[in-house]
């Protein structure tokens, strides 16, 4: 390795994230302006695939700092066959998703966008439409990390009733009443809302099956992962449900044909919960940080995804 390690950064970030890493002795290299992993002792990624491939251009890699949290566009086995580490940034944006799944809550109960479209073109169909209430509510949290916490926080501030779903806390560790059956909790729900990662245990955890068990009326909002979300059962499930709030799909970015998008209720965002202007530079400088952290010997552990 080089007296200055090389740090390929795929995608755009934060420019205090950028100055940290030469400030800290990195040779910094921007894939967006034409610079290339061969030389990579580290890779800073977003949301870019990192698979075997990916990491055999790169034979001095010795970390891939993860800018968020989620880490599924990171195949973790190749990374530590090669004995590369991989590391994350948890929290850093819990804040902005947490705001942007109560956003899609409220706009779908409120019916935001069609009172939007009334407001500006015919004040007579607001008699047309029903706005929810969110407040008496039962609002059901799947997944209760960084984000599910913030999440259950605000709609409890707005008078609704909190129940989460988590497969280890307790009610008393989480200060809300906690159903490890998701079945048993899913009739409850008058909102569910996903708050999960995609791995193995959760892939297609909502699927035709689950839906069926919500209440008439019921909203759904995902600012998960979209492969938790069975995408063909919720088609069907629609008719039935009060409206569907997601920021994450199973293919990204939306396909212009989906059929998802002739669904009324409906409001979508792109995968931009997270981006927040505090949350990019969050995620970006704690990035930064744990590039840094490894080849300074003392990279946090809470930020260590995998050993290496």
């Amino acid at each position: 390795m080089r007296a200055m390690p090389q740090v390929f950064i795929t995608e755009p970030i934060h420019e205090d994230a950028i100055a940290l890493l030469r400030s800290g002795g990195m040779d910094v290299v921007l894939g967006w302006q034409g610079g290339d992993l061969a030389g990579a002792d580290a890779w800073l990624v977003r949301t870019h695939r990192v698979d075997a491939p990916g990491l055999a251009l790169a034979p001095n890699l010795r970390i891939v700092s993860k800018h968020g949290v989620g880490v599924d566009n990171i195949d973790l086995g190749a990374a530590a066959a090669r004995g590369v580490v991989v590391a994350n940034t948890p929290g850093a944006n819990a804040g902005a998703v947490a705001e942007h799944t109560l956003m899609l809550m409220l706009a779908l109960a409120r019916h935001t966008l069609p009172l939007d479209r009334a407001a500006r073109q015919d004040f007579s169909r607001r008699e047309s439409l029903s706005p929810m209430d969110l407040e008496g509510k039962r609002a059901l949290i799947v997944g209760f990390g960084a984000i599910g916490q913030r999440v259950a926080r605000l709609c409890a501030a707005l008078g609704m009733e909190v129940t989460v779903w988590h497969r280890r806390f307790t009610s008393a560790e989480a200060g809300y009443p906690v159903l490890s059956d998701l079945h048993a909790a899913l009739p409850q729900a008058d909102v569910l809302t996903l708050q999960l990662p995609l791995n193995d245990g959760t892939r297609g955890l909502i699927g035709a099956a689950e839906l069926a068990l919500l209440p008439k009326g019921a909203l759904v909002v995902n600012c998960g992962r979209g492969g938790v979300l069975d995408e063909a059962a919720l088609m069907e499930a629609a008719p039935r449900l009060g409206g569907i709030g997601l920021d994450v799909f199973e293919h990204e970015p939306l396909p212009h044909d989906s059929p998802l998008l002739a669904l009324p209720n409906t409001v979508f965002s792109p995968h931009s919960g997270g981006m927040s202007d505090g949350a990019m530079r969050r995620m970006g400088m704690g990035a930064a940080q744990n590039v840094l952290d490894h080849f300074a010997g003392r990279l946090d552990p809470a930020c260590r995804v995998t050993p290496a």
